[in-house]
């Protein structure tokens, strides 16, 4: 039963499930942004369309053994393309006029990934983790400053991923603290006004 729950959690708050709800609060919950519609679907493409294409091909091809690429060596590849992928979204994004905070949070998933690539190259960190960390810093700075909530989000999704055994406990707290911190210092100081 533990072992379902935590498989729930870890499919409710994945990264692809995370970015689009995460966007589309910063996007239509931002009257500043000119064709939200537009900037949706562009943040929708390169978070979570693109970079499922991009696994399932690798799986395709059987480079990574599962879709949740548990393999830390398989992890690398997959890294690069999604690192090069969210790169474009930015410029798409800033080519389109997107606010600060959605170009910025874009911004931070391709230095981020490209952070991560390096790290996963020796050491296994929790994608999860990051995944929901990064989008929490965006939100809090947006005004959805909701910390019990947000959490005991973390402290789940990175409990989940300690008990299905996909993760350590030190995997999961680099992943969420990297995150939040390389998030706060990217968004604060490149995108937002001091």
């Amino acid at each position: 039963m533990l072992i379902q729950i935590a498989y729930f959690i870890s499919i409710v708050l994945h990264p692809m499930v995370v970015a689009p709800v995460t966007f589309g609060t910063l996007i239509y919950g931002d009257s500043a942004n000119t064709s939200p519609h537009k900037l949706f679907a562009i943040s929708l493409l390169f978070t979570t369309v693109l970079i499922i294409i991009v696994v399932l091909l690798f799986k395709k091809k059987g480079q990574i053994t599962n879709l949740d690429i548990s393999e830390r060596e398989q992890r690398v590849q997959p890294l690069v393309y999604g690192s090069i992928i969210y790169g474009v979204g930015f410029l798409v994004l800033n080519y389109f006029d997107a606010t600060p905070l959605v170009k910025g949070l874009m911004f931070c998933y391709a230095i981020n990934t490209t952070i991560v690539w390096g790290i996963t190259r020796y050491w296994k960190i929790s994608i999860h983790a990051i995944g929901l960390g990064g989008p929490f810093v965006a939100l809090w700075l947006f005004g959805f400053q909701f910390p019990i909530i947000m959490g005991c989000s973390m402290i789940l999704l990175c409990t989940s991923r300690v008990v299905l055994k996909a993760h350590t406990p030190a995997q999961v707290l680099a992943g969420a603290s990297l995150a939040m911190g390389l998030a706060y210092l990217e968004l604060t100081y490149l995108f937002l006004p001091l």
